[in-house]
């Protein structure tokens, strides 16, 4: 009786062409997802913005002038959206400048002021807005003496909704939080 003989396996060409296809396949989707997502961070940094709080305070002896100024500023460069704005004194909300500057200097007298809504503004980098002027001298010499104990702050989000909070006490410094929202004590003006 004759064996009969099992024939061995052969790996043929086009199998590993093949595979190879496949194998090259995979490794060029990992690339291709891997630069997609480095494509998103430059997106996403190309438009970041950063807001910043400023007060400015001119003191002009020669015409016997006071100016105060209380600024928001994009620094970064793209649009910020004010989705949220409060002013503290001492820890408390007040709704509007004049709620704010009385409850700074005390007085029950109604102050005459200039300014801008940041409340729901957008704001395009390198913009500055003005959010309040004061030119009173005797006014001012009073807020500037209490001055430590006001606060603004502003909760601003990009084009991509990664949003961000600073305030006039953390001296440009954003934190950033899941999202910003407008609450019962937020600044009316």
């Amino acid at each position: 009786m004759t064996e009969a003989k099992i024939p061995a396996k052969k790996v043929h060409g086009e199998m590993l062409v093949g595979i190879s296809a496949v194998v090259i396949g995979v490794c060029a989707l990992a690339v291709s997802l891997y630069e997609t997502s480095l494509m998103r961070e430059e997106q996403r940094a190309a438009v970041m913005p950063l807001l910043e709080l400023s007060r400015s305070y001119n003191l002009s002896e020669a015409e016997g002038k006071s100016r105060l100024y209380l600024q928001a500023q994009n620094v970064g460069i793209g649009p910020a959206k004010v989705v949220d704005f409060k002013v503290t004194v001492d820890g408390q909300a007040q709704p509007t400048w004049d709620a704010a500057i009385r409850a700074l200097t005390g007085t029950g007298e109604r102050v005459s002021y200039g300014q801008s809504t940041i409340n729901g503004r957008t704001i395009p980098a390198d913009r500055m807005v003005t959010m309040m002027n004061l030119n009173s001298t005797e006014q001012i010499d009073e807020i500037m003496e209490e001055f430590e104990r006001l606060d603004f702050e502003a909760c601003y989000c990009s084009i991509f909704d990664e949003c961000w909070t600073t305030s006039f006490s953390a001296f440009g410094a954003a934190t950033e939080v899941q999202a910003c929202t407008r609450s019962d004590d937020s600044f009316s003006e």
